[in-house]
């Protein structure tokens, strides 16, 4: 797999800080928006497509947990 580009781990760690619960790809879709991140959510969704790749989304925050540690 790709690697995370480091912009997606920092906002996924200021999600994070915020307090929004990581488990909820909505809560922190809904972050991310409130902040007008539109673009960034884009790396969650799958190519060419209208779905959310939930795997990615794990991954990504699994990533930014052990990079938080």
């Amino acid at each position: 797999m790709n690697s995370i580009p480091s912009n997606i781990l920092a906002l996924l760690a200021d999600a994070d800080h915020a307090g929004v619960n990581m488990k909820s790809p909505k809560a922190v879709v809904t972050h991310l928006l409130a902040h007008g991140e539109k673009e960034s959510i884009l790396y969650f969704y799958k190519p060419n497509s209208l779905e959310f790749d939930f795997d990615k989304y794990n991954k990504a925050v699994e990533v930014m947990k052990e990079q938080k540690n």
